[in-house]
C-alpha cells in the first residue's frame, strides 16, 4: 500500500467517525462555549476600562503598565479557552487517535524532557509548559509528540521578562540503530555557538545548507554519514511543509529528535468564537497530527538503511 493511500484511508476513517461519533456529542458543550465566551469578553472589557481609568487619573500613558494589563487579560482568556478545549478533548481524542493507528493522547505531559537537554537540541531554560502530547507506533517505529514552550523567566510583576527558548512541537522518533556520537543541527547563527562544550561546529560541503543551518557534533565521521544530501533536502522540505519559522534536530543515543518552532497553537480546537460543532477546526487538528506522523515516511525511518 502506498503512503498516500494510507493517509487517505486515515482521513476517510476520521471523516466517518467525526460525523457518526464526535459531532453528535458536541452539542452539549455549546452552552458552556457561550458561557466561556462571555467570560473572556468580560475580561477584555474590564482590562480596557482599567486602562482608560488609569490614563484618565494619571494623565499619562504608561506603556509598561498597559502591556502588563493586556498580558494578564490575555493569559486569563487563554486559560479559559484551554480549560474548555481540554474538556472536549478528554471526550473526543480517543476517537481521533483510533483513526491514526496505535496512538494515545495526554494533556500537559512530556516523557523525554531530559533527553532534549542532553542531546543539545535546545538551550538552557528555567521554565517549561506543555500542552498536547501523543505517544504512538507507526510502521513499527515508536514516536512521541510534545507541544512545548521552553522559556527563561526573570523579574516579577511589571518587570517580568520572558525569553522564549523554544516554542512549538518536539518529536522523538526511535531509530533502527544507535548512534556512537551526538550530532545536532540548529538554525544558522553568525557566531556558530555550540550548545555543548563537547560538540564542535562542523562545516559541510553543501553551501546552501550551511547558510541555513549549523551542525555540531562530537563524531564528525558519523555526522557526515548521517547528514546526506537527501537528508538535507528532506529537512528543508519539512520546514516549508510545516510552516515552521525554524527547525532543529539531533541524533542522540538511538533517537532522532526534531524541533519544529511555530507561533501557532497546534492541535487546537474549542474556538470560543465559533459553534462548538464547527467541523473545520477538528479536521485541521487531525491533519496537524497526521503531518507529524508523516515524518516517519518523510525520513524513511522504517527502512534499515541510512538517512
Amino acid at each position: 500500500m502506498t503512503e498516500e493511500k494510507t493517509y487517505s484511508q486515515m482521513r476517510k476513517k476520521f471523516q466517518e467517525v467525526f460525523f457518526k461519533k464526535i459531532s453528535p456529542g458536541l452539542s452539549v458543550y455549546e452552552a458552556e462555549r457561550l458561557r466561556q465566551f462571555g467570560y473572556t469578553r468580560a475580561v477584555k472589557i474590564a482590562a480596557l476600562i482599567i486602562i482608560l481609568v488609569l490614563v484618565f487619573l494619571t494623565k499619562q500613558i504608561d506603556i509598561g503598565l498597559i502591556l502588563f494589563i493586556c498580558f494578564v487579560a490575555g493569559a486569563v482568556c487563554f486559560g479559559l479557552k484551554k480549560k474548555f478545549e481540554n474538556e472536549i478533548k478528554q471526550k473526543i481524542m480517543p476517537y481521533v487517535c483510533k483513526c491514526l493507528g496505535n496512538l494515545s493522547w495526554k494533556s500537559a505531559q512530556c516523557s523525554f524532557e531530559q533527553l532534549l537537554c542532553k542531546s543539545g537540541i535546545i538551550d538552557r531554560y528555567n521554565s517549561v509548559s506543555y500542552d498536547d502530547s501523543f505517544t504512538g507506533n507507526y510502521k513499527d517505529i515508536n514516536y512521541e509528540i510534545c507541544e512545548s514552550w521552553f522559556t527563561n523567566e526573570t523579574g516579577s510583576g511589571r518587570h517580568r521578562r520572558i525569553e522564549t527558548i523554544f516554542r512549538g512541537v518536539m518529536v522523538k522518533l526511535d531509530m533502527n540503530k544507535s548512534f556512537t556520537g551526538n550530532t545536532v543541527i540548529r538554525p544558522d547563527t553568525s557566531l556558530h555557538r555550540s550548545p555543548s562544550q563537547n560538540l564542535k561546529h562542523t562545516t559541510l560541503e553543501d553551501v546552501v545548507f550551511e547558510k541555513k543551518f549549523d551542525v555540531f557534533t562530537d563524531d564528525e565521521v558519523e555526522a557526515r554519514y548521517l547528514i546526506t544530501p537527501s537528508f538535507m533536502e528532506r529537512l528543508n522540505n519539512m520546514k516549508t511543509a510545516f510552516e515552521a519559522y525554524a527547525i532543529s534536530c539531533a541524533f542522540y543515543d538511538k533517537y532522532l529528535l526534531v524541533g519544529l518552532s511555530t507561533r501557532k497553537d497546534l492541535f487546537s480546537i474549542g474556538d470560543l468564537n465559533k459553534p462548538v460543532n464547527d467541523g473545520k477546526q477538528f479536521f485541521t487538528m487531525f491533519e496537524e497530527i497526521l503531518s507529524i506522523i508523516k515524518l516517519i515516511d518523510h525520513f524513511k525511518l522504517d527502512q534499515k538503511i541510512g538517512l
